[in-house]
């Protein structure tokens, strides 16, 4: 889930998600680097370890954008590698945000008294 190395992202799957990326590119219609995807995947899950699948960052943002998440494995699989590509969200109070905050009540106590506005006077007007 990592981007390391200018133009390539790193993505941990597990075999699972692995296979449910696989069987997602059976079904997904064809797309720039449909072929080039099959073939990371496919030596991924010939490997006799699991490690971080490395992936253009090109391709894994296509990829990203086309898999349909089916299960919850090719969900997860698609939310590792959208962080991977996008980062993580950043929470937090925008900058203008910060600057426009709103106005904190008065106590009615601390207001100055007024008289009211007699019938008369507002009619007149």
């Amino acid at each position: 889930m990592y981007m390391r190395h200018e133009g390539v992202v790193r993505v941990k799957w597990t075999r699972e998600e692995l296979k449910a990326v696989r069987e997602a590119l059976e079904i997904t219609p064809n797309f720039e680097g449909r072929l080039e995807a099959r073939e990371v995947v496919k030596l991924a899950i010939r490997a006799p370890r699991m490690r971080d699948v490395e992936i253009d960052f090109e391709l894994a943002e296509r990829l990203g954008s086309r898999i349909v998440p089916i299960d919850a494995p090719t969900a997860m699989a698609r939310a590792k590698l959208l962080l991977a590509v996008r980062g993580p969200r950043k929470r937090g109070i925008a900058e203008s945000m910060r600057a426009n905050r709103r106005p904190s009540l008065v106590p009615a106590y601390d207001a100055p008294i007024t008289s009211a506005p007699s019938v008369a006077a507002s009619a007149a007007a």
